[in-house]
């Protein structure tokens, strides 16, 4: 019976050893794993700072860039609001250039008389003025009627459509005698009787004739040869627009100076600007 004591004392100490160093292995592989997560754990914090870095390089960039467009934006309307000012007075020095002259339409012209501006200005002093200037002689306004050198220091035929009569420009040799014409044209222009079936004088927006911003009624008279001031291109395309607007009565021009009245409101109106935006010269 001792050999079998003796031989299970000694089998007990090799089982513990066994399972000792099979614990210490999960342990040694446990810590590995461990490891080897830290290890991930360093590469993930390393990376986020380096994330963070960019971030924070990326956030820097677009302050930057974010003060840049302020100062370009700013730069920008400085060069729109000068751009504006130079279209503003570029347009006012044109205008007062035009302030002796005015468009006229429908003077028949023959190819000489195109061709040859003292017969232009024949015509024109003949047609359209002399028989206001004789109206103004009646109502004592002036002794006699100029001739038409006297009267007018140019005359050129615009360009326009086949078979209709051409734009006439005429320029005033002073702005009395422009002054002098616009004041007694209703009394004493030429005028041609209106087609009452269709209630306007020409198709100017809104029965409304174009050249002269006046309304007209059925069955009223229209000047055989309106004319108007000799506006700059963006006062006549305003003065166009204004026309078209449902709430206005009636648009002219004074001096190259555009006026206004609404439907609303017998009160006239001045446009400030003709590069202003419509509504805002309409409110």
């Amino acid at each position: 019976m001792a050999p079998k004591k003796q031989q299970a004392e000694t089998e007990a100490p090799n089982t513990n050893t066994t399972t000792i160093e099979a614990s210490i292995q999960t342990i040694l592989k446990d810590l590995s794993d461990i490891k080897t997560k830290l290890s991930k754990v360093d590469t993930l914090e390393e990376k986020l700072d380096k994330l963070q870095k960019a971030l924070d390089e990326t956030t820097a960039e677009n302050n930057n860039l974010r003060e840049e467009n302020k100062k370009l934006k700013k730069n920008i309307d400085a060069q729109q609001n000068l751009i504006q000012a130079n279209m503003i007075s570029a347009d006012s020095v044109e205008r007062h250039q035009r302030s002796w002259s005015v468009r006229i339409q429908g003077v028949p012209l023959t190819i000489g008389e195109e061709r040859d501006m003292g017969l232009t200005m024949q015509k024109v002093h003949a047609l359209v003025f002399e028989p206001i200037l004789k109206g103004a002689v009646s109502a004592g306004a002036i002794r006699a009627v100029p001739d038409f050198d006297q009267l007018l220091e140019s005359a050129h035929v615009l360009p326009g459509k086949a078979g209709s009569a051409k734009p006439i420009i005429a320029r005033f040799r002073t702005r009395f005698w422009k002054t002098l014409c616009f004041k007694h044209r209703k009394d004493h222009a030429t005028r041609a009787t209106g087609d009452p079936r269709r209630g306007r004088t020409s198709a100017g927006p809104g029965g409304r004739d174009v050249t002269t911003g006046q309304g007209t009624s059925q069955g009223e008279a229209r000047y055989c040869f309106p004319f108007c001031d000799d506006l700059t291109k963006p006062a006549f395309n305003k003065l166009l627009e204004i026309q078209a607007d449902p709430s206005v009565q009636s648009c002219w021009s004074i001096n190259g100076c555009l006026r206004f009245k609404l439907k609303s409101s017998p009160s006239v109106r001045k446009v400030k600007s003709v590069f202003d935006p419509l509504k805002d010269i309409l409110k």
